[in-house]
């Protein structure tokens, strides 16, 4: 299966339930992000969230083993990423930007994902995320919001 088909999967509404851990006093912190993946080429996705806090619109072009992100989680500009097959239910991705390198793994189980993410600065974890998400029927209108 090649990144392509592993997306493919992801194509359709989903909630988010987020745990981080984040700052020198381990911060905890909770939060329900809403989002929804499109496929809108051959290689592009386009992923829709929003949450309390915020929300957003980001393109995914698929290049090989390379995904190119319109934009990065916290700013505008768009960032690259690396990713790995761990086996065909799961993917990690390498990210850095910001002086901040993260390592995120999403593993399909149990009809939902798994997801886990890990930033680190010189060598010092920055923040922890995990995640479990599911996937809704949204009734009425279409996308995250």
């Amino acid at each position: 299966m090649n990144f392509e088909e592993w997306f493919e999967r992801s194509v359709g509404d989903w909630v988010s339930h987020r745990r981080y851990l984040s700052g020198k006093q381990r911060v905890s912190d909770s939060l329900s992000v809403h989002f929804s993946l499109t496929k809108e080429s051959e290689n592009g996705f386009k992923l829709v969230w929003c949450s309390e806090r915020n929300g957003g619109e980001m393109i995914f072009t698929l290049k090989g083993d390379v995904l190119e992100r319109s934009r990065s989680y916290y700013k505008e500009e768009g960032s690259t990423t690396r990713m790995e097959r761990v086996d065909e239910d799961t993917v990690v991705f390498w990210s850095a930007y910001d002086g901040q390198e993260f390592r995120e793994e999403i593993r399909y189980v149990s009809g939902g994902r798994l997801r886990q993410t890990v930033a680190t600065k010189n060598e010092k974890v920055m923040l922890v995320g995990q995640y479990w998400e599911e996937r809704v029927e949204v009734k009425g209108h279409e996308g995250a919001k």
